[in-house]
């Protein structure tokens, strides 16, 4: 017998059958199926909640606050930053997101930027920059569309050429 075999719940016969789940929620529902599983309540579950998916439906990874990436950040996919990230990102997709919580010390170059939390660096946003009134942002801005919430504090220059030779998006 492997260690694998020996250590896989799924592979040792003497593993216990699922617990019913009506034993779980016989105090907070009545209308549970005496024969359904909690193994299969978790799976229904699992199949039906994609922690990564927007509310338009597209994939929005997250950083979460308690994260700390150093280096290069290359994304493809929309991205909602509430952690700390130190370096450069480089963002493909459709929009990044610098949450309130998110701390960025780092050039970004992407597509359309939001940011709502603290950013100091160069943007570079090929179609539209935007910065709310939670934001704190010391760097310059090159973009051809820029929004700046009354609130905001932002320090650095803006350049609104049609399209900034130095974004590099696609």
């Amino acid at each position: 017998m492997s260690s694998e075999d020996r250590y896989s719940p799924l592979n040792d016969s003497d593993a216990e059958p699922s617990v019913p789940l009506a034993g779980y929620l016989s105090d907070i529902s009545s209308e549970v199926d005496a024969n359904e599983t909690v193994d299969d309540h978790l799976s229904d579950i699992s199949s039906e909640v994609n922690p990564t998916e927007s509310v338009d439906g597209d994939q929005m990874s997250v950083i979460g606050p308690t994260l700390v990436i150093k280096g290069e950040l290359e994304a493809g996919e929309n991205l909602l930053v509430q952690g700390r990230i130190e370096g450069t990102i480089t963002h493909n997709a459709e929009s990044l997101i610098i949450g309130e919580r998110g701390t960025v010390q780092a050039n970004i170059k992407a597509r359309n930027v939001v940011i709502e939390g603290t950013v100091e660096g160069d943007i570079y946003g090929s179609e539209s920059v935007s910065i709310r009134e939670t934001a704190k942002v010391k760097g310059n801005i090159f973009t051809p569309r820029i929004s700046i919430t009354e609130g905001a504090h932002f320090k650095g220059g803006i350049d609104m050429d049609e399209r900034p030779e130095s974004v590099t998006t696609h």
